[in-house]
């Protein structure tokens, strides 16, 4: 075979696969061309992406997927969409408006006053008495549930949902069902978890995160319609979260606010209201949650954003009376609070806790991150270890 036929063939075979995985494609195209260097290249392969779908080609490729879904655990590629389509015209317009294939990705194009929004963002201060209380030890470490800035003004009142628990009263009976959900900083915590969760008595351990996902790309997975019909299918006592990796890199630290009335949000306001919105799903149904904040980053500047966006999470937990934000930038940090790949354990040796992309942590980080939680839970239900002769836990869902 000459290299001119050599070449076609390639050229082909490169067609044909970036065809059949036109969606990533067109998500990494949004991502790094629409608002830079070449927004006419990102318009074509949108068009690309919709002729696809319009083709036939497209929804036989959909079910393909859900046809392969059963065999990987309903873990393969984006299998969310094949769980249940929309009941009626408006739950499909609602599904279609949330991701319109036609509208890139969401990218910030300028930039927040960070202290003017998170200062926004922040629950309002409890009242002088309130200060001069005196807290129990495991009273102190739980948020007081804050209240949203609407809600204040007409009402004085926390959003709070009718026969909902709040994570201020005494502790509640031993959890069931623990569902972890997240990226893959929550599948890393699985990992841990799993090993504390079977030491423990008539606790199922259900594993549900995804790899790359966040809130910022809801094309990619909706994290939104996710959760909600993870509550509803396995009825979880308590929900675990953790992600943020892959949204913190679109936290712009040098972007500036937005002209009263604006149509248009920044990306902390629009993250904000994803956060509010995951949140809401939990608080709907009672079931108390804990998000697990991110641990101090390697790089600098990638730090300083996920130090934002922690805060932006933190102050949207403080509305909802079943969430609960737990801080973790320091538990992976050394003694000066720096960021270090290497801890020494209990016995003074150093252990590897992070991993070499200074973003993700080893399993013996995950331990240390999975013992926090444990620790914090403990303060609000009871935990109750095995004992000899007592059945084997259940056992955990993984992807």
């Amino acid at each position: 075979m000459s290299w001119k036929k050599a070449c076609l063939v390639y050229l082909i075979a490169l067609v044909v696969a970036a065809m059949a995985n036109i969606e990533k494609v067109s998500i990494w195209v949004d991502d790094h061309l629409a608002d830079g260097p070449a927004p006419s290249v990102a318009r074509q392969v949108r068009r690309a992406r919709n002729l696809w779908r319009a083709s036939g080609l497209g929804p036989a490729s959909k079910s393909l997927d859900c046809a392969l879904a059963p065999y990987f655990d309903e873990t393969y590629k984006n299998s969310l969409a094949c769980r249940d389509d929309p009941a009626t015209e408006a739950e499909a317009l609602a599904l279609k408006n949330r991701l319109d294939p036609n509208q890139p990705v969401l990218k910030p194009d300028i930039a927040v006053d960070t202290d003017d929004l998170l200062a926004a963002l922040a629950p309002p201060r409890p009242s002088l008495a309130a200060e001069d209380t005196e807290q129990a030890p495991a009273e102190a470490a739980v948020p007081h549930p804050a209240t949203p800035a609407a809600a204040t003004a007409t009402t004085g009142t926390a959003i709070t949902q009718p026969g909902a628990p709040s994570l201020a009263t005494a502790k509640l009976p031993a959890p069931r069902k623990l569902l972890v959900v997240g990226d893959s900083l929550a599948i890393g915590l699985s990992l841990s978890l799993r090993r504390s969760v079977a030491e423990l008595d008539n606790l199922e351990l259900i594993e549900e995160g995804k790899v790359s996902s966040g809130l910022a790309n809801p094309k990619y997975y909706d994290w939104g319609k996710a959760l909600r019909v993870f509550l509803d299918k396995y009825k979880p006592d308590v929900v675990v979260v953790m992600m943020g990796a892959n949204d913190a890199k679109y936290i712009n630290l040098n972007e500036k606010p937005r002209p009263a009335g604006s149509p248009n949000k920044t990306w902390p306001e629009v993250f904000s209201m994803r956060v509010e919105n995951f949140l809401e799903a939990m608080q709907e149904r009672g079931v108390r949650n804990y998000w697990i904040g991110l641990p101090i980053m390697g790089d600098p500047p990638y730090a300083k954003q996920a130090e934002v966006m922690n805060d932006i999470v933190k102050a949207e937990c403080g509305r909802f009376s079943t969430s609960r934000y737990l801080d973790t930038w320091t538990l992976l940090a050394d003694d000066q609070g720096n960021y270090s790949t290497f801890l020494p354990n209990e016995k003074g040796v150093k252990i590897k806790v992070r991993a070499n992309d200074k973003v993700h942590f080893t399993v013996a980080g995950g331990d240390i991150l999975a013992q926090s939680f444990l620790a914090a839970i403990g303060k609000d239900m009871e935990l109750r270890q095995k004992t000899t002769g007592s059945p084997a836990a259940a056992p955990s869902r993984t992807p």
